[in-house]
């Protein structure tokens, strides 16, 4: 599949510029993300862009934040996306972007009540166009480089068909008195303060809101452990420590003595990890 490649500040900022001069207002959006699954932490990894002419493939790795605001945060330019939400969290609490001038397609779908509400699922229905859905790529590495043409094609296929939806979905809308409620949602969508509470990341493990206080002061310890070792060693934290074992080690002291940890590691650090988690459930 063609495209432009983007990959510095001066290749945005002119293709900005050539967008602006030709009077455009309107592209379809995508991201692609790392959310500890392949490293530690989030990190936005790919841009895609169809601006109903040109494929655009933007490489964040090699952008700064400031100046990828000039397209995220442009409320010039509508960008059609669908599913924005948890786009929109991980943008502004991984870099501090907040995408302006949204149009999700999402609230759509559901508003019409498709059987189907995936992406692929309905463009399908809508245009015909029956897209691969490779699995393979649904968990794929996006921070590897340089990506492969047909990781960037499957990226692509989610942009290049918006437009066309847009202009259907809307249509379907309106015929059936529903537009002004689709435009409710996607302002509700962009009011949302998506700035997560440091509490959510204690709050999300299974097992925690049933813990007494103290256990919970233990709890976040062993947590805390977990990050700064998943950190050190650029890794998913599950992999450091699963997600079960956080609270199996809080109910249980000894269960650390029966531990394993991936082979990635070395019997120093492993020593290490065991040394900070003893002290850890011992201290109250």
């Amino acid at each position: 599949m063609n495209y432009i490649n983007i990959a510095s500040k001066s290749e945005l900022q002119s293709y900005l510029r050539r967008y602006e001069d030709k009077g455009l207002h309107i592209i379809a959006l995508d991201i692609e993300a790392e959310s500890n699954l392949h490293a530690y932490g989030e990190k936005l990894c790919l841009t895609q862009i169809f601006d109903g002419v040109n494929n655009i493939i933007i490489d964040p790795l090699r952008i700064d934040h400031d100046s990828l605001k000039l397209l995220f945060e442009n409320t010039g330019i509508l960008k059609v996306m669908y599913d924005a939400g948890s786009d929109l969290s991980l943008l502004k609490n991984t870099s501090n972007i907040e995408i302006k001038s949204i149009l999700d397609l999402r609230p759509a779908v559901e508003l019409l009540d498709y059987d189907k509400k995936d992406l692929h699922s309905v463009v399908a229905f809508e245009l015909g166009i029956f897209l691969e859905k490779k699995k393979k790529f649904q968990k794929h590495d996006w921070t590897n480089r340089p990506l492969s043409e047909q990781a960037l094609d499957y990226a692509l296929n989610d942009v290049i068909h918006l437009l066309a939806l847009k202009d259907v979905i809307l249509a379907k809308l309106y015929a059936k008195k529903l537009f002004e409620p689709f435009l409710l949602k996607n302002l509700q969508i962009q009011n949302k303060d998506y700035t997560r509470n440091p509490e959510d990341k204690y709050r999300k493990i299974n097992g925690y809101s049933s813990l007494r206080d103290d256990k919970r002061t233990i709890f976040r310890r062993v947590f805390d452990i977990r990050e700064k070792y998943a950190k050190l060693c650029n890794m998913p934290p599950h992999n450091v420590i699963h997600k079960s074992d956080l609270i199996n080690i809080v109910k249980d002291p000894k269960f650390v003595d029966h531990m394993r940890f991936t082979k990635r590691f070395s019997m120093a650090l492993i020593q290490d990890i065991l040394h900070e988690l003893r002290i850890a459930i011992k201290a109250v």
